[in-house]
């Protein structure tokens, strides 16, 4: 999208729905994100995909979080990603306020594209919950190394080339909790179990029992189970 159209079309919205004229750090927000991500496409786990760029919508709206503008459309969710103009990514949901995802889209891009390496890995899932807003903590020991830049508010990961251990907020808007799932991969399948009894035994939160959905084989699981 051209910066000039940026430029003469750019509003702002506040929580009262007034509409205005944008202010300079929005435009410049808006203007920096198309100029570097306006375009990129990629698939996602399922049959839609990633769509980076504002698609001729130029509005920053008032948040909870501050002033955002819907800059993805993410294809597993079917629901737009907003950005924030500190640079991070969340959703609004049920109407709930929006809910700060990622600490960056850089980050984003990083968590996405370490899923898709391993997706196919033998896994196991778990379906844990913890206190709204509490980001979920693991104790270090013996557990692959820390993926810092693929890891922001509503992703975790632990990678080692042969495991990884994916932490992903699941669900913040239905309960008076979070619900996240824990993912454990093996390149091999052997191992899932001693990966899994690391997390457990150095993890915040509790587990939810029974079935948990696998958004990466598109069926139910039983939870702590294998799933391919």
């Amino acid at each position: 999208m051209p910066v000039d159209w940026i430029k003469r079309n750019a509003r702002a919205v506040d929580q009262a729905g007034v509409e205005t004229d944008a202010f300079d750090e929005a435009i410049e927000a808006m203007i920096a994100f198309e100029q570097r991500y306006g375009g990129l496409w990629f698939p996602a786990l399922g049959p839609n995909g990633m769509d980076y760029g504002l698609d001729g919508e130029a509005t920053v709206y008032r948040t909870a979080e501050g002033w955002a503008f819907p800059g993805i459309l993410d294809g597993d969710w079917t629901w737009a990603v907003e950005i924030l103009l500190d640079g991070r990514a969340g959703m609004t949901l049920a109407d709930k306020p929006l809910r700060a995802l990622n600490r960056s889209v850089d980050q984003r891009l990083e968590a996405h594209a370490l899923l898709v390496a391993v997706r196919h890995w033998p896994h196991l899932i778990l379906e844990l919950a913890t206190p709204r807003g509490m980001v979920p903590v693991l104790a270090d020991a013996g557990l692959p190394s820390p993926v810092d830049e693929a890891s922001g508010p509503a992703d975790l990961w632990w990678f080692d080339e042969v495991s990884a251990i994916h932490l992903q907020l699941d669900n913040w808007w239905t309960h008076d909790h979070d619900i996240w799932i824990a993912r454990c991969f093996r390149k091999e399948a052997t191992g899932l179990d001693q990966l899994k009894e690391l997390l457990l035994s150095g993890m915040t939160g509790f587990l939810e029992p029974g079935e948990v959905w696998c958004s990466l084989c598109n069926r139910f699981a039983p939870s702590a189970g294998p799933c391919s």
